[in-house]
Parts: C-alpha cells; structure tokens; sequence
C-alpha cells in the first residue's frame, strides 16, 4: 500500500499505541482502576478531529449522567437525545448498533427532532457514538462530536472501538463504589435509628414500635428526616422539642 493510500500517518499511529499502553498500565498496574474521566480524554486524544466527547450513563431509573473532559456540550446534547429518545447515544447506548455514525446531520433523516436542533444550535454535523457494554439494565456509550461534516472516517471508527471494554471497566466500578458507599450510609443510618428507638423505649416506657412512632411523629411535625431526628436522640437522649403547626409526612433516610 502506497503511503498516500493510508490515511493517518505513523504520528497518529503512535499516539493511539501510546494511549493504549497507558490503559493498559492502569488496568495491570497493582490495585489499579481505570478512571472514567481518563479513558474519555484518552479517547478524545485518539481521535483528533473529535472537538467534545462524552460518556453518558443510563441507569435503569434515573436520568443520564455524563462524563466530559473539556466542555459541557456532550452533556447537553446527551441529554436532549434522552429526552427526545432519538440521536446517536441513544441509539448506541440502547444497542441498535454498537457504532452509530452520521457524516452530515444537516441531511441525515434518521433523527428529525434532534438532527436540525442540533445543527441549528450548537454546529455540530458529525456525530460517532459507540456502545459501552454494561451488565444489567444499564446503558452507556461513548460519543464524539464535530463541526465539520464528514469529520470521522474507518480509521476512526476502529480507533474508538478500542476504548468501550476499558470504559465498561470503568464504569462497572464507578458504581460498585457508589452502592457500597449508599448501603454503607444506609446501614449506619439503620444503626443509628435502632439506637434511638432504644433510647426511646428505655426513657418513655414503651415498645420498639411505640418508640419508632415517636421518631417519625417529630420528623413529620418538624419537617426533618427520621435519621436526623433520631442522631439528635443518640446525642441527647431526647426528642427534639416539637412546635405546634402543620404536620407533614416522615422523612425517611
């Protein structure tokens, strides 16, 4: 093959060898974790005619949460997708496709909401979005976008098909960590509130029951949530004082 035939030179082919090899490392590297964040910016790295990039996850419920690396537009435009449920990440993230490409917005018909917002206020004409490959009901994908019409080509495509199985890595463990810190922040709350009730049953004379129903008679009368009210029992050994007004409903932890 002639070296005009090939579209990237061995510049481009280096810096894509080097980023790989510095996933690699943090992936091998002892009690190492790839960070989310840093992936993307790899991944934006790679590919140079990718002026944002984004990757957006879709949790069963909830709504999308997007890492960026320089700018807050891959955010906003993850979003309008979601919420017009049509565009690129949608599709990529929803699998219809593990890479969704559009050379012209301008003119492609696949997404008649989105395409023409898009283009009309933000500029943006390429879109490539690829499927980052999640257990479960979540979703994600990877997303770079361009002014240019025809920014992404084959070489690009095979570039970023690189990064999904590290970001998936990632991200699998991004929220590992954050269950493990709610269940962890719910079993000291669980904790707490059992004391409470404890401190209540002793000073009032009255079943556990009776105890809780305390607690959550004040959260309701005081517009607090049951595991404040009861971390105020655990200090003082009492109920908070109450006000007369409107009661409203228990705010559990």
């Amino acid at each position: 093959m002639r070296d005009e035939d090939f579209p990237h030179d061995s510049n481009d082919l280096a810096r894509l060898g080097t980023r790989v090899a510095e996933i690699s490392a943090l992936v091998t590297a002892p009690g190492g974790v790839p960070d989310v964040r840093r992936i993307l910016a790899l991944a934006q790295d790679a590919l140079p005619h990718a002026l944002h990039a984004g990757l957006t996850v879709l949790r069963e419920h909830g709504s999308p949460e997007t890492v960026v690396v320089h700018d807050e537009l891959p955010r906003r435009l993850d979003l309008l997708q979601h919420r017009l449920g049509q565009g690129p990440f949608v599709d990529a993230a929803a699998g219809r496709g593990d890479v969704v490409l559009t050379h012209d917005l301008g003119v492609d018909p696949r997404w008649p909401e989105f395409a023409p917002r898009c283009v009309s206020v933000t500029g943006v004409r390429s879109i490539l979005s690829v499927q980052v490959p999640l257990t479960g009901a979540d979703r994600a994908a990877l997303s770079f976008y361009a002014t240019e019409t025809c920014a992404f080509d084959d070489l690009d495509i095979g570039v970023t098909s690189i990064f999904p199985p590290f970001a998936a890595m990632a991200v699998h463990h991004q929220l590992h960590e954050r269950e493990v810190a709610q269940l962890g922040a719910a079993l000291d709350s669980s904790r707490q509130i059992g004391t409470a009730v404890g401190i209540l049953m002793a000073r009032h004379r009255v079943t556990s029951a009776d105890a809780f129903g305390l607690l959550t008679n004040t959260s309701q009368r005081l517009n607090r949530k049951v595991r404040d009210i009861a971390a105020e029992v655990e200090l003082t050994g009492q109920l908070p004082p109450v006000r007369a007004g409107k009661q409203r409903s228990a705010r559990l932890p």
